[in-house]
């Protein structure tokens, strides 16, 4: 999220206790008279799902989310920039990652018994910057190296 130049970052998952991204690659697997097969698969269409999710205070992600949905504005949940950072991958100097654009955040319901909930699919678009991350101060500084 952010305006014009400056980009600001929210850490999502927090209250989330397993986490994975999904690939779901589609594939068709053909065997020829030989007997080989061939297998073809198609692009990754990538998916989080982030389900506990619980709203924390100044979170302005679930804020946005929630006017989205008040005004039916459906058209606005494919207008997010994702930074995924891979913290398994480098060091604490940086860190692997890549920031996709025009992607897309579904809440999937409101509410709860202790905590208000918000939890969310969220369909990364491979469109994308690969790069690399360093976190400092809970704030992640994004440095492109190459475009995929």
């Amino acid at each position: 999220m952010g305006t014009g130049e400056t980009e600001e970052w929210e850490l999502l998952g927090r209250g989330v206790e397993d986490a994975s991204v999904a690939f779901n690659h589609d594939t068709n697997q053909t065997t020829d008279i030989l007997g080989i097969t061939d297998t073809e698969v198609s692009p990754a269409k990538p998916e989080l799902d982030l389900d506990p999710c619980t709203i924390r205070g100044g979170q302005k992600l679930s804020a946005k989310l929630l006017d989205i949905e008040r005004r039916n504005a459906i058209a606005e949940l494919g207008q997010f920039t994702i930074l995924h950072v891979h913290c398994f991958l480098g060091t604490a100097s940086a860190f692997t990652a890549e920031k996709h654009t025009n992607c897309t955040i579904v809440p999937q319901s409101l509410g709860g018994s202790t905590y208000v909930g918000m939890p969310m699919n969220v369909y990364l678009s491979n469109e994308k910057v690969l790069g690399t991350a360093t976190v400092a101060n809970g704030v992640p500084t994004f440095t492109p190296t190459t475009a995929a």
